[in-house]
């Protein structure tokens, strides 16, 4: 009975929430308003996503020494806290982008929910590959987080978002990113394994870490067909822009998670994602770079 009237009011809240949200979108002119909504939107999402995961997917156990904040009994405030920074990472990055995507303000909240929904739910994968923990119990985990991005993107796009026309005929780079992306995505990979000694388990599941991989390298590549920008700018800009905002930014932040869980360093996630992040941009840069034709932006 507790749990059912908790549930009503939160109900009500939200509805309220939204509502209010509604009335003040004719004046989203001003960036301190717009600052507020953008705030909302990253708490109620961040509030989703611990009630999903109390209800749904508690914390997984690693056989790996535990991080200072779980012996230190400050796992719950440390993970809200990152929980706030990664949701509103990736708001920022949606309002740094968004007026350079197609489609009206509900695609773009879509696609982007997709994009990092996707992401989210498949990178769990490899921490089960490398600590053996249960992977069904980090799927479960994972998509509790997909859900609520995918929640977040859908509101971004709804409340913040402005209208775009559908998006142009589609460039010869854009279909050459599904094979380049994930190829140079796994040399990268095993270039850090091999030479940088980052932490993986190609030698002990070589196979099932190379098909990982491989389809990680994919959804990166449907990332960019999902967020790709259209604009005049070179490929070096594409590539930065892609690399380094869109995805470097949140898997900085997505890998820096370990920390909370597992006492582990902080030296040794960086080197990872600065791997991942130059050979993604590297990708992308040549894929732009040899584009036959070059995106623009769509008229509005």
């Amino acid at each position: 009975m507790i749990l059912v009237y908790d549930l009503n009011k939160f109900k009500q809240y939200t509805r309220g929430l939204f509502s209010y949200l509604l009335k003040k979108e004719g004046s989203m002119s001003s960036q301190k308003a717009l600052g507020w909504k953008i705030l909302f939107l990253v708490l109620f999402a961040v509030l989703v996503d611990l009630i999903l995961h109390m209800l749904f997917a508690r914390r997984v156990e690693y056989n790996f020494s535990p991080s200072i904040f779980i012996e230190k009994g400050l796992f719950l405030p440390a993970v809200s806290i990152a929980l706030l920074i990664w949701f509103g990472t990736l708001a920022i990055i949606f309002t740094l982008i968004q007026n350079n995507l197609p489609g009206t303000k509900v695609t773009k909240g879509w696609r982007y929910g997709i994009a990092f929904g996707g992401l989210c739910f498949l990178a769990i994968i490899e921490v089960s590959l490398v600590f053996d923990s249960p992977l069904m119990k980090e799927l479960r985990v994972s998509a509790t987080d997909s859900v609520s991005i995918l929640l977040l993107g859908f509101l971004l796009g709804r409340f913040t978002a402005t209208e775009g026309q559908h998006p142009p005929r589609q460039t010869d780079g854009g279909k050459m990113a599904f094979i380049v992306t994930p190829l140079v995505f796994l040399v990268g990979r095993y270039v850090g394994h091999i030479f940088l000694h980052t932490r993986s388990a190609y030698s002990e599941k070589p196979i099932a870490t190379f098909l990982w991989t491989l389809g990680l390298g994919g959804w990166i590549s449907v990332m960019y067909w999902l967020l790709k920008e259209f604009r005049k700018a070179s490929a070096i800009v594409h590539a930065v822009r892609f690399g380094g905002l869109v995805f470097g930014s949140y898997w900085l932040i997505y890998n820096s998670f370990a920390l909370l869980f597992m006492k582990l360093s902080g030296l040794e996630v960086l080197k990872r994602v600065l791997i991942d992040v130059f050979f993604v941009s590297v990708s992308i840069g040549f894929v732009n770079r040899h584009s036959k034709e070059k995106p623009e932006m769509p008229k509005r």
